[in-house]
């Protein structure tokens, strides 16, 4: 009995085991139907969405121009004038008056400050009664040589009396003067040294003085450059206070000698500042023009790309940027030479330029035009549309003060 039982039990668990099985092999068809039907549906949207184009890359741009550059030797070294001083007393005195301050422009022979006069004007009265009393005695004995009655010593000793008490006069004249303290120069007191009230000594500095109308700057040029530099020779001042202005200059002076030491020799440079912009003690920049080239093809230095002391430009064609390796000839601070056979007028890119690669696709956010390009092209700018600007198509870069 226990045995059919099992049996029994088994069978059951055979068939139910059966019956699973092709239950499973029945619905995985199924399953691999659905599954696959998601698929195509999702590749069909995909397929019906529009594709993207590729993003440009926004950047500004500048122009070939054409114009002169100049190749030069530049020297940092600090703005001087040729006329300096440092005024003293010439003699002992209490200051009781200041008649200038700091900044205040004086003319050659203006007082400056005044001494105590009362002990100096005293000591000149004095010396005036003796020359006095001297020259009534010498009157007095000049009457009687005439009549032979005073010795030829005598005479001559009162003569030189005379004499000695007229230059003690005259000197003490001179002391009272010098009571007031004039201008040697004219020009601006940079300094003023003493205080009212101080007691001064010849030996005390009591004001610097300078004739800003003459300014000079003395640069050291090394000896190799010596067929370089001559008389007369044009050279351009900057300044890193004033940014973007320029002084006109020459070279007044050149040393003949060179110093054993240092290999170099001394040039004075004047500087041309009707406006007096600059101050003495400034450090400038002094460029000795040693040659020009003339009307040849010029871009912005900030257009350059720098790879292994290798210098590049983008050039803008058709929205789309070829990369040129740049042939340089002069350049300075703003613009470059360029020696490569290329067009006035040609796009070059100036801004966003770094991350460029060739053949990228960009978009002219703006046109940059620079005070130094004379001959820039206005029609091809207005073409050009910029941004966030109101009923215009050309901005200029920013103007920096002449």
């Amino acid at each position: 009995m226990k045995l059919r039982q099992s049996v029994i039990v088994v069978l059951t668990l055979m068939i139910s085991s059966i019956l699973v099985g092709c239950g499973n092999r029945s619905e995985a068809p199924q399953a691999r139907e659905a599954t696959a039907a998601v698929k195509s549906k999702k590749e069909s949207r995909r397929s019906s969405m529009p594709k993207r184009s590729a993003t440009a890359i926004p950047v500004e741009i500048s122009y070939v121009t054409t114009g002169d550059i100049a190749d030069y030797l530049m020297f940092s070294a600090a703005l001087e004038t040729e006329q300096t001083v440092t005024v003293y007393s010439q003699i002992n005195g209490l200051v009781v008056a200041l008649f200038v301050e700091e900044g205040q422009w004086v003319n050659k022979g203006d007082s400056l400050l005044q001494l105590d006069p009362r002990e100096y004007a005293l000591a000149e009265q004095k010396a005036r009664v003796e020359y006095d009393k001297q020259l009534s005695n010498f009157q007095r004995l000049k009457g009687l040589k005439a009549k032979d009655l005073v010795s030829e010593e005598e005479f001559e000793t009162a003569r030189l009396n005379v004499k000695q008490a007229e230059i003690a006069w005259k000197q003490a004249r001179l002391n009272l003067a010098y009571t007031t303290v004039r201008a040697p120069i004219s020009g601006v007191v940079g300094e003023r040294l003493v205080n009212l009230g101080a007691r001064i000594q010849p030996s005390v500095a009591l004001f610097t003085i300078a004739n800003l109308t003459q300014k000079i700057v003395k640069v050291y040029v090394p000896q190799n450059d010596m067929a370089k530099v001559h008389r007369k020779q044009k050279a351009i001042i900057t300044s890193d206070v004033l940014p973007g202005v320029s002084f006109e200059g020459w070279v007044k002076r050149v040393s003949p000698i060179v110093d054993a030491q240092s290999g170099t020799f001394k040039v004075t440079v004047g500087v041309r500042d009707p406006r007096h912009q600059l101050k003495p003690g400034m450090f400038v920049n002094v460029h000795l023009i040693v040659d020009t080239h003339e009307n040849v093809p010029l871009i912005p230095k900030t257009a350059l790309v720098y790879e292994n002391e290798r210098s590049f430009f983008f050039v803008l064609e058709d929205k789309q940027v070829r990369k040129v390796e740049l042939q340089k000839g002069y350049e300075d601070a703003e613009k470059v030479e360029v020696r490569n056979s290329i067009e006035p007028n040609t796009p070059v890119v100036v801004v966003g330029q770094n991350g460029l690669k060739e053949g990228n696709t960009v978009r002219v956010t703006r046109v940059r035009q620079y005070p130094w390009q004379k001959n820039f092209p206005e029609a091809a700018s207005r073409s050009v549309p910029v941004p966030n600007s109101s009923n215009t198509a050309f901005q200029k870069a920013p103007t920096r003060q002449q």
